[in-house]
């Protein structure tokens, strides 16, 4: 018999991971076990933050993990790290299955050299991101979190830093950094308000960039002629810092930037510099190069920046948003003996 270890996060709701249970018609044997026994939120966050920042081998294994995955064909996981040393324990293990697009909590080189998959879930954060971006620009370019914060300190006014430039999204531009699932979906509820989409997007042929109505540009472009840029491209190490003291000084003065996607995207002090100095109208941000943000951090003091605790990807239903997807590939693993999202191919 088979065997598929379900590592159960805190986040999960009760008897959520237990679907999986479907392999067992397979000949699995399925075993849902916590990462961290008894776990608290304030656990969880420090684990998750942790291994997002540092890698799996920064979060020591469950030992009860240690030992079930021994003789586990699969491991599934959502938002709990795969250190090197579990793997190491997995002699049989044939592919790591992470219910998120990022694959931060698993060592994939190790999973290479060893023909282990990593299976992950794209677009399953293109649902709640997208919308979270829609909400970011909105409440950035209309005062409304800041209006809602004036009010909370009882102070009824509608002057803020950014007041001369608080516009209308038709007929003005937004510039879109990526056009993968969230950077699409973005596009369509800004084509839905009548703005202007532009794209940057090196990896797509431009013929697919204006069928869907939207006008590829050049990232130099982009941010000369965007009124609101949105940052949607992965961490790596080619596009870090791709937005940096070069970008913002080919801004627009009234220019709002984005960034829902990874903080490290983004020179964060040139970032600093262009909001004090006035050079770019505002920001919204929901990642930073350190979570939580530290009393004292140059953001705290600035009232021109909009800041959300790293929340865009969550939603009360996140989780069945990745389970269909996921289950569908592996009902085609199991079926077919292939798997759809390979990871490391």
């Amino acid at each position: 018999m088979k065997k598929a270890v379900i590592l159960k996060d805190y986040m999960h709701q009760e008897g959520q991971m237990e679907k999986f249970s479907f392999l067992e018609k397979y000949g699995y044997k399925t075993v849902v076990l916590p990462f961290i026994e008894n776990c608290t939120e304030d656990q969880f966050m420090e684990t998750f933050l942790l291994f997002e920042t540092k890698g799996p081998d920064a979060v020591a294994s469950n030992p009860k993990l240690l030992e079930e995955v021994q003789d586990a064909d699969l491991l599934i996981t959502q938002l709990s790290p795969v250190s090197t040393e579990t793997l190491k324990k997995a002699k049989k293990l044939e592919a790591v299955i992470i219910l998120r697009s990022g694959v931060e909590n698993v060592d994939l080189d190790f999973c290479s050299k060893r023909g282990i998959k990593v299976i992950n879930v794209p677009g399953r954060l293109a649902v709640p991101v997208s919308e979270y971006t829609v909400g970011m620009i909105i409440s950035e370019t209309k005062n409304i979190a800041r209006s809602h914060e004036s009010i909370r300190r009882g102070n009824w006014t509608n002057k803020y830093p950014n007041q001369d430039f608080s516009f209308n999204l038709k007929n003005h531009n937004v510039g879109l950094v990526g056009y993968g699932n969230i950077g699409r979906r973005v596009a369509k509820a800004m084509q839905s308000m009548e703005a202007n989409v532009l794209v940057y997007e090196p990896y797509l042929p431009e013929e697919d960039i204006r069928a869907e109505g939207c006008r590829p540009v050049s990232l130099d472009r982009l941010c000369r002629e965007s009124d609101v840029i949105s940052v949607h491209f992965r961490l790596t190490d080619q596009t870090r810092g791709m937005i940096g003291k070069e970008q913002f000084q080919q801004m627009k003065k009234g220019a709002f930037l984005i960034n829902t996607a990874r903080a490290g995207l983004i020179d964060e002090q040139a970032l600093i510099d262009a909001l004090k100095s006035g050079s770019i109208a505002g920001a919204a941000l929901d990642v930073f190069y350190e979570e939580p943000l530290q009393k004292g951090h140059p953001f705290m003091t600035l009232d021109n920046v909009t800041l959300t605790a790293h929340i865009a990807g969550l939603s009360c239903d996140a989780f069945d948003l990745a389970y269909e997807i996921v289950s569908k590939d592996i009902y085609r693993y199991l079926e077919t003996g292939t798997w759809t999202a390979v990871v490391n191919q």
